[in-house]
């Protein structure tokens, strides 16, 4: 299985973007990958979804570092 290089999302059918390594959250309807903050901001409130009680800060901190491992935000 493939995974978007920005987020990590399994590549599925459904969610792939015309840019075949990311997906359709990460990339605009050209396939032109969103910008750092955008997608960032999408993981700290994917975070926040899955733990609520999460504070802003740590949900932030703790999507910077996970960012780090994607393969697109890597030498960010």
């Amino acid at each position: 299985m493939e995974f978007c290089f920005s987020c990590g999302m399994p590549l599925t059918n459904d969610v792939k973007s015309k840019n075949k390594q990311f997906c359709k959250y990460c990339a605009d309807e050209s396939g032109t990958v969103k910008s750092r903050e955008e997608i960032l901001g999408g993981i700290v409130n994917w975070l926040r979804m899955m733990q609520p009680e999460l504070a802003d800060d740590v949900a932030t901190k703790r999507a910077v570092y996970y960012m780090k491992a994607m393969p697109q935000w890597a030498d960010a």
